[in-house]
């Protein structure tokens, strides 16, 4: 019965060889045979002594546990009408610890002294003592022999580990000058794609395109401009929108530099690239453009818009140009209106609030001021394009911040007596009287005020120049029109002087 049970195994299902460092498969290794553990205690104590396991938690003996016939002799086995057994005895004595036999190297040593009975008689003695002296001599000799040999490999070994040692640091010098060499390639490489892709690094050395593609006079300004924003824009995290009144903030790795995505977001503004040209120009997504430009809209117009430009009036007199000074000293803001163009909703209600019957198009209106020096002191937020210059003087806040002894300059379309403070004035040109015709006083105050007022004109078409809000705002960025209009505004400040001084 227990040879019939140590028969190869024939099974549809895996059977595994349970022997360590064997990957027996009754599946793949269809030219070996299996066989299973015996029942017998002393048979079975024996194969796992053979296979070394032992039963345990991590060894348990079961019906598909068995051993491949490659652990076995071919006198193990025996052949039935039907199969291939192996006989009552086998067991396995075939793996890989037993299949290689190291040689071990006999230990070197002196050959042992001789002892003799008491009763040997002298002679023997005598001879046996001379032939152990001549022999244990003969071994000083090749002792000594084999320790000069030795010392002389010794030498040999430290010359061949010298050399080998400066062929090694050679072989390193020559690795380091390589690696050297390498990392100034990359370095020069990497320069020439800095330079070459298109960013603000490419342009670091024409100040005229610098101020093509961000209006900043020259790169060494718009330089210190980042410097100030650096430490707040470095921790900046992109913004995306899931609805309409649903925002998010995404903490992404960013896919550029900071000074890049400032140097995008002024393309898009002064150039008016779109949003397609410049993924292709920064090789970013579409969408990556549109998020960054989003966040650095939102960011700059609250760093931006958090700088107190209304300035006192000892700080007005302190900068007012002679022109100023001799004819219209008091003067405190210069203000006019402008109109944006943009599309025409759908619907018909936001079409007409947004038609300006003056441009006869669908527009955004707004005011601003300027200091007689020529700096921007005000800026109102956007209105419809059907609001009067007299309705947004009054909604913008403007006539709050006026104070006795100011005046204001304006053009004739300012009617702004009524609406005026206590010792606030308005100088304006004259309307043509009902005879039809100016008087020479009034056609000279005309020409002084227009000579004067044009600089509020000047400093719209800066304003203009951004052309993104020279052109026809698209609807899709109507939710961030009035943060770029405002954004406008205030980087005219890091631009020349609109008015030279004279000495």
């Amino acid at each position: 019965m227990e040879s019939n049970k140590n028969c190869a195994t024939v099974s549809k299902r895996d059977e595994y060889c349970c022997v360590p460092l064997c990957n027996g498969n009754a599946r793949i290794h269809h030219d070996l045979s299996f066989h299973h553990i015996p029942k017998n205690l002393e048979m079975r104590k024996k194969w796992l002594v053979a296979i070394r396991r032992d039963e345990g938690p991590q060894f348990k003996i079961g019906k598909n546990t068995v051993v491949c016939s490659r652990h076995f002799k071919e006198q193990d086995f025996r052949w039935t009408p039907n199969r291939k057994c192996l006989t009552k005895d086998a067991v396995p004595s075939i793996f890989d610890w037993t299949s290689t036999v190291r040689s071990r190297k006999m230990p070197l040593l002196r050959q042992p002294l001789i002892t003799l009975h008491k009763d040997k008689n002298s002679a023997e003695l005598d001879k046996i003592i001379s032939d152990a002296s001549d022999s244990e001599a003969e071994n000083d000799e090749i002792l000594e022999g084999n320790h000069s040999d030795k010392e002389d490999e010794v030498d040999n070994i430290h010359l061949s580990c010298q050399r080998k040692m400066r062929e090694l640091q050679l072989l390193i010098e020559q690795k380091e000058s390589e690696i050297k060499r390498k990392n100034e390639e990359f370095s020069d490489l990497q320069q020439k794609y800095h330079l070459e892709r298109f960013g603000v690094t490419r342009f670091s050395f024409d100040d005229d395109l610098i101020e093509f593609y961000t209006g900043f006079p020259s790169y060494k300004v718009f330089s210190i401009f980042f410097s100030a924003l650096r430490p707040i824009a470095s921790r900046m995290k992109s913004v995306y929108y899931n609805s309409v009144d649903d925002v998010n903030i995404r903490g992404r790795p960013k896919s550029m530099d900071p000074i890049d995505e400032l140097f995008m977001f002024l393309c898009r503004l002064k150039c008016g690239f779109l949003t397609e040209d410049l993924a292709v120009r920064f090789n970013i997504h579409a969408s990556t453009v549109s998020r960054k430009i989003i966040t650095w809209t939102n960011f700059l117009y609250f760093i931006l818009g958090s700088i107190n430009i209304w300035p006192e009036k000892e700080r007005i007199q302190e900068h007012m140009p002679n022109d100023f000074q001799i004819q219209y000293p008091h003067t405190r803001v210069i203000l006019d209106c402008t109109e944006i163009f943009t599309e025409k909703p759908s619907s018909l209600a936001l079409a007409s609030k947004t038609f300006s019957s003056y441009k006869s198009h669908n527009t955004w209106k707004g005011l601003v001021g300027i200091a007689p020096h020529g700096a921007v002191t005000f800026i109102s937020s956007l209105y419809s394009g059907c609001i009067s210059d007299l309705e947004i003087t009054k909604y913008s806040g403007i006539l709050d911040l006026l104070e006795p002894g100011d005046q204001i300059m304006a053009d004739k379309g300012f009617v702004l007596d009524k609406l005026l403070k206590d010792g606030v004035t308005i100088a304006t040109p004259h309307f043509l009287c009902s005879d039809g015709q100016f008087s020479t006083t009034q056609i000279q105050e005309n020409q002084k005020i227009a000579s004067l007022r044009i600089h509020v004109e000047r400093h719209i078409k800066r304003v203009k120049e951004y052309r993104l809000l020279q052109s026809t705002v698209p609807l899709s960025i109507a939710g961030s029109i009035n943060q770029l209009w405002t954004i406008a505004n205030l980087l005219t400040l890091f631009r020349r002087p609109l008015i030279k001084q004279k000495n």
